[in-house]
């Protein structure tokens, strides 16, 4: 997605804090870009709260939200196995974050999402101009998923920096 689109719905400063989230180690300025990106998944508004302070309460979210997705999605019958193949994923992910290591745990996330948006959308999901539909369909998956197509394939980040990209992830998974 072009930063064109997006900007036309978050600031430039959300833009180039994704950018600094994703080059720096600085844990500081991990935290808080990952906020101001965060803050992005609310109408640009309020950041969220500490994001350690709420991680309990915010993985329990995320985890409800994703199942109620997935439960409440109509599919087609041949993507019934992947609904429930969805739901097993998800409950190895829950389980294995009580490990805190998160960059083992980033690419499952990745493909869990990957799986919950195609299950959303369809094929459309996988057209390469789904990231301006998203975004024109409904703002705020639009810059959710623009947040998600930013982020790398794979990671040799520390678990606490991929930590901090997988809340913000599931700080607008928990709250969609």
């Amino acid at each position: 997605m072009g930063t064109d689109a997006i900007t036309e719905f978050v600031e430039e400063k959300v833009v180039d804090a994704l950018r600094e989230l994703l080059a720096t180690d600085d844990m500081d300025k991990v935290r808080e870009d990952a906020m101001i990106v965060a803050g992005a998944f609310v109408g640009g508004g309020s950041q969220p709260d500490d994001l350690k302070a709420s991680e309990q309460r915010l993985l329990q979210s995320f985890q409800k939200n994703i199942i109620l997705l997935v439960q409440k999605t109509w599919v087609e019958k041949d993507d019934v196995s992947l609904k429930e193949q969805v739901l097993y994923k998800l409950g190895q992910f829950c389980t294995a974050m009580q490990d805190n290591h998160w960059t083992a745990l980033y690419p499952s996330f990745r493909e869990i999402i990957t799986d919950v948006v195609y299950l959303m959308f369809g094929t459309q999901a996988k057209s390469k101009d789904f990231d301006e539909y998203a975004l024109r369909i409904d703002p705020e998956f639009g810059i959710f998923w623009w947040y998600f197509t930013q982020l790398p394939a794979s990671v040799d980040w520390s678990d606490e920096k991929s930590l901090y990209v997988l809340l913000v992830g599931m700080f607008f998974l928990a709250n969609y």
